[in-house]
C-alpha cells in the first residue's frame, strides 16, 4: 500500500470513443498529459508524444469511468446484514452490532471498497462517511486510503445532532426508548460538528493532486436541527464545496418531516438554504410533484440507489418525473451492508428497467449519464471552476476506462448505450484511468496490493462477527419498538399517493 507518484503522459491508439451517452466515435487516438484530455483525433493523425506510456487500443471501447455518488465505506465488512429489514430496523441492526471503528478501521474498509469500484471501472465515488464515534480521525482513515489507491473521492463526514422521530412518537403517545438513533449511535452537539467539519476542510479538501474534496455530509432531515442543517449549507458554500444528505427514503421519514414542519422536507430545506446546485439528495423516494419541482428548480441533484431501495422496502425514487422536469439525477450503490455491493454496473441496469411501468421509461443512456456526466457533479458540488468531467473531450478531467468489446457482455452488442446498460457487469474492464493516472492496467491494480487489502477486511470481519451473530438485547428491544411503531402508524405514514409517486 504505497503513495501514488504524478501521472506521466498516456496515447491510447486506435480506440473507439463513447465521449458521452449519445456521442460515439470509431477510431481514434486519445493523448492524455497533466491529468487532462490533450488531443482526440482520428487514428494515426499524429505519433505518440515521446516518452508517453502508449496503450494499444484495438478492440477497445474508452468511456467515461463511472462514478459511484453514494455509499458509506464502513459497510464494506458488514455485508449481509439484516436481511429482511426495513430501513429503520436495520439501522438499528448495524449500528448496535457492528461496534466502534479506529482509523485503521475506517482505512481498510475504505481502501476494500475502492479496489473493488476501480477494478469494475469507477473511477469517482461520494463516501457518506458515518463514524462510530464521530471523530477527524475517522475521516483521515477513509480520505489516506483513497489518496493512495489513485481513486477520485469526495468524503462527506454523516453528522447528525438529534431524532426527530421522537416527536412524531410522543404525538401518538407511543415510547421509542432504545430504537431512537441518539440512543445507538453518539451525536455529537451542533458546535462539535461543525467545527470538525472545518477542520476537515482546512486538513484534506483538495489533497490527493485535487482529486479528494470533503463535502458537507448531514444524514438527514429527521436527524439534524434546523441550526446544523443551516450551518453546514453555510460553511459548504463558504468552502466552495457541495453538501450531500439523505433525503426522504422511506415513508417514516415522510411522516417525521410532515409532523415536524408542517410540510414537505424538501420545503424546508429549500427555506433553510439547503438546496442548490452544489445540494445532492440521495434516495429521494417519498417526494412529491411540488417537491421534484423545488429540486429541479434550485438544480439540487438526486442520487438514485435502486438496489439498497429494493433490499430495504423503502420504495423507488420517481426518476421519470425528475427527468421529464429537467432535474439531474445520479445514482449509486448505498453502502455494502444494504446493496450489498460496489458494481455500479448493477445500478445502471437496475435504473434502466425498474422505471418501465411508469409514464417516462429511463433508457440506457440516461442511466449511463447517472453513472457519469451527473455523478460528477455531485463529487465536484457544483464548483465551476473545477474541469470539465464525466466525458471524455479535450480539457477534461483524465478519468476514463477502457472496455474489451470482444468480451462476455459486450461482444454481441448491437447498439451501445442500451447495450452497455444492460450486458455489462464490469468483466469487460481491462484498464481504467484516473486523473490521468493508469490504475488498473490489464485488469490489474498498479497502486496497491488487492490480495493484501482483502486480507485485511477479512480479518475486519471475523473480529466483528461476533457481535453481528449476536447483537446485544437492547439492539434486540430497540428493533421490536421500532417495527411496532412503524405498524401502528399504517398508512398514515405514506402521505404521497401511489399516483405521485409513479415514476
Amino acid at each position: 500500500m504505497h503513495k501514488v507518484d504524478g501521472p506521466p503522459a498516456v496515447f491510447i491508439s486506435n480506440c473507439d470513443l463513447l465521449s458521452r451517452p449519445g456521442s460515439q466515435r470509431p477510431g481514434v487516438d486519445i493523448e492524455l498529459a497533466a491529468g487532462k484530455v490533450r488531443r482526440i483525433a482520428p487514428a494515426g493523425d499524429a505519433p505518440a508524444p515521446a516518452g508517453a506510456e502508449v496503450i494499444d487500443g484495438t478492440g477497445l471501447l474508452v468511456m467515461p469511468g463511472l462514478v459511484n455518488a453514494h455509499t458509506h465505506s464502513p459497510e464494506n465488512c458488514l455485508r449481509g446484514v439484516g436481511e429482511g429489514l426495513r430501513l429503520e430496523p436495520w439501522l438499528l441492526r448495524m449500528f448496535g452490532s457492528s461496534g466502534l471503528y479506529s482509523a485503521e478501521d475506517h482505512y481498510v474498509n475504505a481502501l476494500a471498497g475502492a479496489v473493488e469500484m476501480l477494478l469494475l471501472g469507477v473511477t469517482t465515488v461520494v463516501d457518506h462517511l458515518w463514524m462510530t464515534p464521530p471523530s477527524l480521525d475517522a475521516v483521515e482513515g477513509a480520505v489516506r486510503a483513497y489518496e493512495e489507491v489513485g481513486i477520485r473521492a469526495g468524503v462527506a463526514p454523516l453528522m447528525n445532532d438529534c431524532d426527530f422521530t421522537g416527536e412524531l412518537a410522543a404525538a401518538s403517545d407511543f415510547d421509542l426508548g432504545p430504537a431512537l438513533m441518539s440512543e445507538q449511535v453518539a451525536f455529537l452537539s451542533r458546535d462539535e460538528l461543525l467545527s470538525q467539519f472545518e477542520q476537515a476542510v482546512a486538513r484534506w479538501h483538495g489533497s490527493g493532486d485535487g482529486r479528494i474534496r470533503i463535502l458537507a455530509g448531514p444524514g438527514g432531515v429527521q436527524w439534524c436541527s434546523d441550526e446544523l442543517l443551516a450551518g453546514l449549507a453555510d460553511a459548504a458554500r463558504a468552502h466552495g464545496t457541495g453538501l450531500h444528505i439523505h433525503l426522504l427514503e422511506t415513508s417514516l421519514q415522510r411522516a417525521v418531516c410532515d409532523q415536524r414542519f408542517g410540510r414537505s422536507g424538501v420545503a424546508a430545506l429549500e427555506d433553510l438554504g439547503v438546496l442548490g446546485p452544489n445540494c445532492s439528495l440521495p434516495h429521494s423516494v417519498w417526494i412529491d410533484e411540488e417537491d421534484i419541482e423545488r429540486i429541479a428548480r434550485t438544480g439540487s441533484i438526486v442520487v438514485h440507489n435502486p438496489a439498497a431501495n429494493l433490499r430495504l422496502g423503502s420504495g423507488r425514487c420517481p426518476v421519470g418525473r425528475l427527468l421529464e422536469q429537467e432535474a439531474t439525477v445520479a445514482i449509486g450503490t448505498d453502502g455494502s451492508a444494504s446493496s450489498d455491493n460496489q458494481n455500479v454496473w448493477e445500478m445502471v441496469k437496475l435504473g434502466a428497467l425498474i422505471h418501465n411501468d411508469g409514464p417516462r421509461w429511463v433508457s440506457g443512456a440516461d442511466s449511463l449519464t447517472m453513472a457519469t456526466g451527473s455523478g460528477y457533479q455531485v463529487w465536484s458540488g457544483g464548483d465551476a471552476g473545477l474541469s470539465l468531467g464525466g466525458e471524455i473531450a479535450e480539457g477534461a478531467v483524465a478519468d476514463l476506462i477502457l472496455l474489451n468489446r470482444s468480451a462476455d457482455g459486450l461482444a454481441g452488442v448491437q447498439v451501445l448505450e442500451p447495450g452497455l446498460a444492460l450486458s455489462e457487469s464490469g468483466r469487460s474492464v481491462r484498464h481504467v484511468i484516473v486523473d490521468g493516472r493508469v490504475v488498473v492496467r490489464d485488469g490489474a491494480l498498479t497502486t496497491t496490493e488487492a490480495d493484501a487489502v482483502r486480507e485485511a477486511l477479512t480479518e475486519q470481519v471475523e473480529r466483528r462477527s461476533r457481535d453481528v451473530a449476536s447483537p446485544p438485547q437492547k439492539t434486540g428491544e430497540a428493533i421490536g419498538r421500532i417495527e411496532n411503531f412503524i405498524r401502528s402508524l399504517g398508512d398514515s405514514a405514506a402521505t404521497v399517493s401511489n399516483q405521485q409517486r409513479r415514476s
